[in-house]
């Protein structure tokens, strides 16, 4: 896969939930998502957990989400951007 050099043109292509596990701190979620430049990450949904929206989502699952190629989002207004993703994976342990 291609590295991410920059978030300038990076657009979302498609997003699915690769992984649902429960361990001491409850659900956990991760969603894969794959851009426009042929990279992928893998964003741990829990990592937001902190909000509440991102709290309804977690109970469903992951639920059904879109994108717009700038943000995946929910229904219930949840919403997380390719900034806001790529803080939390390139700041992870």
């Amino acid at each position: 896969m291609n590295r991410i050099k920059s978030l300038k043109n990076l657009e979302i292509e498609t997003a699915h939930v690769d992984d649902v596990f429960c361990d001491e701190n409850g659900m956990g979620i991760m969603l894969f998502v794959y851009f426009n430049n042929g990279a992928g990450i893998s964003f741990p949904l829990d990592s937001k957990s902190d909000e509440p929206l991102i709290q309804d989502v977690m109970k469903t699952g992951g639920g059904k989400f879109n994108t717009d190629g700038k943000r995946i989002y929910w229904q219930n207004g949840a919403s997380l951007s390719i900034p806001e993703m790529m803080t939390v994976v390139t700041t992870a342990g």
